[in-house]
């Protein structure tokens, strides 16, 4: 969810040309990179994503006052099999090694994932 996209050469009527702070991604960069992250995500164990969806809002009301969607919220789904032999966990051993799975988090829009839930003004971690 994000505000209007606004894609160049693709302007919907109902989307206007409302000013963005400047510390903010634009809506379109928002799901262009969104999309580009569950991809790689996804493609590191070899998983597509194979569905997903995104819904934009952003409107002046009749009395001046602005809504629009700026914290970006992504939706998406990924389908993988898996033999059923490799689906079982073991015990951990001495000496065996640990490994991180994954790829970065793409911060974008409000400060992503690891600012989410911070109230204004609170440091957020986004080391």
């Amino acid at each position: 969810c994000t505000g209007n996209l606004r894609i160049p050469g693709f302007e919907q009527p109902w989307e206007d040309e409302a000013p963005l702070a400047p510390n903010l991604a634009t809506p379109l960069d928002i799901m262009v990179s969104a999309s580009n992250g569950a991809s790689d995500y996804g493609n590191k164990f070899g998983e597509p994503v194979l569905a997903g969806f995104a819904r934009t809002f952003g409107m002046e009301l009749d009395n001046g006052e602005r809504r629009e969607w700026l914290k970006p919220i992504m939706f998406s789904a990924g389908l993988g099999q898996i033999p059923d032999v490799q689906s079982k966990k073991g015990d951990p051993e001495v000496g065996m090694w640990v490994v991180k799975v994954g790829g970065p988090a793409y911060r974008i829009g409000l400060g992503g994932g690891a600012a989410s839930s911070k109230a204004g003004g609170e440091d957020a971690d986004l080391a």
